[in-house]
């Protein structure tokens, strides 16, 4: 096993319940139980409202954008600032402020872990006190930590704010940023219940949009749907099908430009070294071919604790060079020969992409949304085969008589009209606007 050298770069609490009345229309003030988008003025004009001071919407002509869409204030909210779920948020982001929206990221950075215990440690005594008088001091104590974001300066063409709890800092950023819509991203169940709540109190409509399996308990678990939900991968509107929610398919945008490398084809590429992410599977493939050398590289920044412990299992393999988080995805590709996905998450990453972009065929999982990502452009294996099967599909892509063709395959894969960066910010903008510009519907499916 080799180390390799780091890189040098290095409120108000939410309000109201959230839940959906018994026909499965979010509720909403004044409304009869649904809540309208464009709010009526009587709706927009509530005093408990945080947005009580701004104009009616409905006074007001919008300005379209570049496509034809009206245009609008759109915020992000990412539960994660690093990896691909965050570059991909940041990068459609932009791409909706280049066609001439207001578009602002509010981002969760990974700090202060005494602080996120202390207010972990907050809600949960809220839940045990239910009913007493002490539970409502408790909530407000909770919702003021990590209430004050901090507003970055070089953002750019995209206001950006980052805090260590969203839901904590999202009435600032609202106050402040004043958006007609909220898109939420990789947050975790106690964030996207309260921010949701607040949205709903509001009137702002929420969009959800589904990176990761895990996603579906907030529709599952917290029963918290939003205005809109949006899935990356066909698999993932499926599966909110099959739960009784109906969601607009957006793969995640990836703009492939800033990682294009010529790579020496030297290493099988293994990002996110995690067990969710096939840690085993990895490490027993890099047994099994010792003659092949492997780079395990982080997605993102992980607690010094898991790295020691990583380190201590790839120390039994010399083939493993470990890599530590970086933010140029240039370097990540230089040396990749294969891109190794063995997930055991059944997610659709960027990395599979930004391989096929630079010609490095996938071998992945056979779970459904990373077949879908993999196409041609390399093979899958089931992840709960023996690591027989992975060495010899492994054996089969490296193999010098058939690399050239997928290599060649996974460029044309990279190709596709669906994963056109123009494309994807043009579609999610039409699903936007569709959500502003209409009554806010439940997300169940029709029937």
């Amino acid at each position: 096993m080799r180390l390799a050298s780091p890189d040098a770069a290095a409120s108000e609490p939410a309000r109201g319940d959230g839940r959906a009345d018994g026909a499965g229309h979010i509720g909403g003030k004044g409304t009869g139980g649904r809540s309208v988008w464009p709010p009526t003025c009587d709706t927009w004009d509530d005093a408990s409202s945080s947005r009580a001071a701004t104009v009616c919407r409905c006074e007001l002509s919008r300005e379209q954008s570049s496509s034809g869409s009206e245009l609008m204030r759109i915020l992000f909210v990412s539960g994660v600032a690093e990896g691909g779920s965050a570059r991909s948020t940041r990068e459609l982001a932009e791409r909706l402020a280049g066609r001439g929206h207001d578009v602002a990221i509010l981002m969760q950075l990974p700090r202060a872990p005494r602080r996120r215990y202390m207010h972990k440690r907050a809600i949960n005594l809220t839940v045990k006190l239910g009913t007493s008088p002490l539970a409502q001091p408790v909530a407000r104590a909770a919702a003021r930590i990590g209430s004050r974001p901090t507003r970055a300066a070089d953002a750019g063409a995209v206001e950006r704010w980052e805090t260590i709890l969203p839901e904590n800092s999202l009435a600032t950023v609202s106050a402040s940023f004043r958006p007609d819509v909220v898109v939420a991203s990789s947050v975790d169940r106690m964030s996207w219940r309260r921010m949701r709540s607040l949205l709903h109190e509001d009137a702002t409509p929420s969009v959800l949009y589904v990176r990761e399996q895990n996603a579906f308990g907030h529709l599952t678990i917290s029963d918290a749907p939003p205005d809109l939900l949006v899935a990356n991968a066909e698999v993932h509107a499926e599966t909110a099908a099959s739960l009784g929610y109906r969601a607009v398919t957006v793969p995640s945008l990836v703009s492939v430009d800033e990682c294009l490398v010529d790579s020496s084809r030297e290493r099988v590429l293994y990002v996110n070294p995690t067990p969710l992410y096939g840690l085993d599977i990895a490490l027993n493939l890099a047994a099994a071919r010792p003659d092949v050398p492997f780079a395990f590289a982080e997605s993102a920044r992980v607690d010094r604790d898991v790295w020691s412990a990583l380190v201590a299992r790839a120390a039994l393999h010399p083939n493993i060079e470990l890599r530590r988080f970086t933010p140029d995805p240039r370097r990540l590709y230089a040396d990749a020969r294969v891109l190794l996905a063995p997930y055991r998450t059944n997610g659709r990453p960027r990395v599979m992409l930004e391989a096929h972009a630079n010609g490095i065929p996938v071998l992945g999982s056979g779970l459904p949304a990373v077949r879908e990502a993999v196409g041609p452009g390399g093979l899958v294996v089931d992840p709960d085969e023996p690591v027989g099967a992975w060495a010899a599909a492994l054996d089969r892509i490296l193999e010098p008589s058939g690399y050239a063709e997928f290599v060649e395959a996974a460029r044309r894969h990279a190709r596709r009209p669906e994963v056109d960066p123009d494309a994807i910010a043009e579609r999610f903008e039409r699903a936007l606007d569709d959500l502003l510009g209409s009554a806010r519907h439940p997300v169940l499916p029709e029937g």
